[in-house]
């Protein structure tokens, strides 16, 4: 981006410069190619307070060739940035841990433990036996006989009509189209005016009529003997042994237990935390800071003059520049 925008600068500048050069006369413009040379003057001719002489007119010649401008080049001195480094000596600071002691106070719990009495309730498991009575389910067995009704199966031969599809050959007729075509020799003049030969194919396209066999289908009623397994209803005794449930009461001894809650008086121990205070010294780092010097390397950008040479458009009358 800065090598961009220094040499638009220049180019800018020495544009400018060019420009005022050849408005004030300070730069010769080269005469064109083809056309006299323009008469010499002497210094004497040029002194202040005297016209230059006008120059003399070239003898008649015949039209030159078009006038070609050539570009002018100028060399202008342009300050151009540079970047060098040097190594100065620059304030700094740093820390460095330092130990130290300090005598502090420290306070502790220390644990005592002492037996104590102390009246506790406790839950006691009591077995006791109880009568319950309860109730028993027993099974008894009875002969019933009923009617029932049960499905025999049964085969029956049936009679049926069913139809048939049967295919019959039938003799049409249908229109087909056949080539009946030949290959010919043909000659024809190619771009260059030779005469060439090539076999072409000419179609002929001939219809006619061919007997063909199709078979279409029949559909025909035909008769057909099938059985058909068929259920029908029979009654029928039947015996069978029928559960009744007869209920009887009974008792019985079970046994439970139950919770007794009781005191009791017996000792614990208690443990209490007592304060101890005591006096220690403990180390402790700090970092104290501490000024010092050192070298560093730092860019300088100073100003170089340089020599830049570019083209100006040449002014011109025949080109209209």
């Amino acid at each position: 981006m800065m090598t961009g925008k220094l040499w638009l600068t220049l180019c800018t500048s020495g544009f400018l410069f060019a420009s005022l050069t050849v408005a004030h006369g300070k730069q010769p413009v080269p005469p064109a190619p083809g056309a006299a040379p323009a008469p010499v003057q002497s210094p004497s001719d040029l002194a202040p307070g005297k016209m230059p002489a006008a120059p003399m007119q070239a003898p008649a010649q015949a039209p030159a060739a078009p006038v070609v401008c050539a570009p002018q080049y100028v060399t202008c001195t342009v300050m151009v940035p540079q970047t060098t480094f040097k190594t100065i000596t620059v304030p700094d600071v740093i820390c460095r841990p330092e130990t130290r002691q300090q005598n502090v106070t420290l306070c502790r719990m220390v644990p005592e433990t002492q037996m104590v009495n102390v009246t506790q309730q406790i839950v006691v498991p009591e077995r006791r036996t109880a009568t319950q009575p309860y109730t028993v389910c027993r099974m008894t067995y009875e002969t019933v006989a009923r009617q029932v009704t049960v499905m025999v199966p049964q085969t029956e031969t049936r009679q049926g009509t069913r139809t048939v599809c049967q295919p019959i050959a039938v003799q049409e007729t249908q229109t087909v189209c056949r080539d009946m075509g030949q290959w010919t020799t043909q000659c024809y003049v190619d771009c260059c005016g030779c005469t060439r030969t090539c076999n072409v194919y000419v179609p002929n396209v001939v219809t006619e009529q061919v007997p063909v066999t199709v078979y279409k289908p029949q559909f025909v009623q035909e008769q057909f003997t099938y059985e058909v397994a068929t259920c029908r209803p029979e009654q029928r005794t039947v015996t069978e042994q029928v559960a009744k449930p007869v209920y009887e009461t009974q008792t019985r001894e079970v046994s439970y237990v139950v919770p007794v809650a009781k005191q009791i008086e017996r000792q614990v121990p208690q443990t209490t935390m007592r304060q101890v205070t005591e006096n220690r010294t403990v180390n402790y780092t700090v970092m104290v800071p501490q000024r010092i010097e050192r070298q560093v390397t730092v860019p300088v950008c100073t100003m170089v003059p340089k020599q830049v040479t570019y083209a100006v458009p040449p002014t011109c009358s025949t080109c209209g520049w």
